[in-house]
Order: C-alpha cells, then sequence, then structure tokens
C-alpha cells in the first residue's frame, strides 16, 4: 500500500510538472500573473546586502558545483554501494540533460532587468533542479544511518531550506520566474518518491 501511494505521489508531481510547462509553452494568462506578482513582491527585497547573499547562494547552488559535489558523493559511496553510486549520478546527469532539452522545447525568454545577467532559456531552472537532486541523494544516503528522529528531521529540514533558497534566489536575482523553479521542484521530487517506492517494494 505504501509503494502505490508513493508511485501515485511522484506520478502526480510529474503531471503537475507537465501542466506548468504545458501553461509556460502556450503562455498562459495564470502563469504571467502569478509570476507578474511575485515579481512584483521580489522587487521590494533587493538591496546591496541581499544581492551579495542571494548572489553567493546561486554561486553555491549554480550546475557546475553542484555537479562536483555529486561527483564527490558519488565516489564516496563507490565502495559500499555502486549501484546508488551509478543510480544518483546517472539521475543527475541525466536530468540535468533533459532540464537542457526542456528548456529548448519551451524558450522561454528569460526575465528582463537581471541583477546577475545570465544566458540561455528560463524554464526550468537548472539550478534548482541539481539542488534538489543532490540533497534528496544526500537524504537518502545518510538518513538511514542516523537514529534519532529528531536529528533526522532536522537535516531534513535544513536540507529543505537550502533547496528553498537555491530557488528564492534564482528570482531574486530575475534570471527565473516563480513557475520556473516551482516547476522543475515537482521533477526531482518525483524521481525520489519513485525511488523510495522501488526500494519499498
Amino acid at each position: 500500500m505504501q509503494t502505490k501511494r508513493k508511485l501515485i505521489g511522484g506520478s502526480v508531481l510529474m503531471a503537475l510538472f507537465g501542466a506548468l510547462a504545458i501553461s509556460v509553452g502556450i503562455r498562459a494568462q495564470w502563469v504571467q500573473t502569478i509570476d507578474g506578482q511575485t515579481k512584483s513582491v521580489f522587487s521590494t527585497l533587493i538591496s546591496t546586502r541581499n544581492t551579495a547573499v542571494f548572489r553567493m547562494i546561486a554561486f553555491l547552488g549554480s550546475p557546475l558545483i553542484v555537479l562536483i559535489a555529486t561527483g564527490l558523493l558519488c565516489v564516496f559511496l563507490w565502495q559500499q554501494d555502486r549501484h546508488a553510486s551509478l543510480v544518483i549520478g546517472l539521475i543527475q546527469l541525466g536530468g540535468s540533460g533533459l532540464v537542457e532539452v526542456c528548456k529548448y522545447i519551451v524558450q522561454r525568454p528569460r526575465p528582463t532587468h537581471q541583477l546577475i545577467a545570465d544566458t540561455g532559456f528560463s524554464f526550468p531552472s537548472g539550478h534548482t533542479f541539481c539542488t534538489t537532486i543532490l540533497i534528496l541523494s544526500l537524504l537518502f544516503v545518510f538518513l538511514p544511518r542516523i537514529q534519532d528522529q529528531e536529528i533526522r528531521l532536522a537535516w531534513t529540514l535544513v536540507g529543505v531550506l537550502w533547496i528553498g533558497l537555491v530557488a528564492f534566489s534564482r528570482v531574486y536575482l530575475g534570471d527565473h520566474y516563480a513557475t520556473d523553479v516551482l516547476a522543475v521542484c515537482c521533477w526531482p521530487a518525483a524521481c525520489g518518491w519513485w525511488s523510495v517506492a522501488r526500494k519499498i517494494s
């Protein structure tokens, strides 16, 4: 029963990603409304200090840095669990490639007035995708080794907070719309649920 729920949950998340991708692709009015309103809110937060902080967060959450961190994780796991090491590496690399494919399919221009200039298409956010995969991988590997439930919860919250900060930084810096980061969080989460379901079964 638990396996079925995880599979259904993952399928629902992927369906949400697909719906958002289609809505962005056809320039749906509700998407433009959400993105316009969130951009207005974020513009009130702009300051020199905030920009410096979120610029650093965006750098640490960049695909290059995250891919290096994932590589180190895979090396760490290689002697202990080669299957997990390969799966994590393939999900990160394959997923990053699919993100780029999705960008060229949707071809959504980046927002104007970027605080930190970025190139390429906007949907979905590569920073957010790679970071989410890395955090889910770290939790998948290390949480089972922690016996204390409160410590496990604390590390889970830290991981979720970091994903949120990276996603927030991309919108704050004007490199992505809110729906770019919202949609891409659904995709890795769905992969995580499916992986857990497979492990349970």
